[in-house]
C-alpha cells in the first residue's frame, strides 16, 4: 500500500469518527457553526469603524483571518 493510499485511508477513518461523534454531542455542530458569525458580527459591527485599513473595507480584511481561525477551531474538535 503507498503512503497516498494510507493517508486517504487514515483521512477517511478519521472523518467518520468525528461524524460519528457530532451525532452524538450535536452541540459541537451548533457551536461550530455560531461561533464564526458571532466573531464576524462581533468584529464588523462592533469594532469594524475603530480599526483603518487602507485600501479595503475592515470586512474583507476581517473575512480570511474568521475562515482560518474557524478551520483551526474545528480541527481540535
Amino acid at each position: 500500500m503507498t503512503a497516498l493510499a494510507e493517508g486517504l485511508s487514515d483521512g477517511i477513518t478519521i472523518t467518520k469518527r468525528n461524524l460519528i461523534k457530532i451525532k452524538r454531542v450535536p452541540d459541537l455542530i451548533v457551536f461550530s457553526t455560531l461561533s464564526p458569525i458571532m466573531f464576524v458580527l462581533l468584529f464588523v459591527y462592533v469594532f469594524g469603524s475603530a480599526i483603518p485599513i487602507d485600501g479595503i473595507s475592515y470586512a474583507e480584511f476581517l473575512l480570511p483571518g474568521i475562515f482560518a481561525q474557524t478551520v483551526i477551531f474545528g480541527s481540535t474538535v
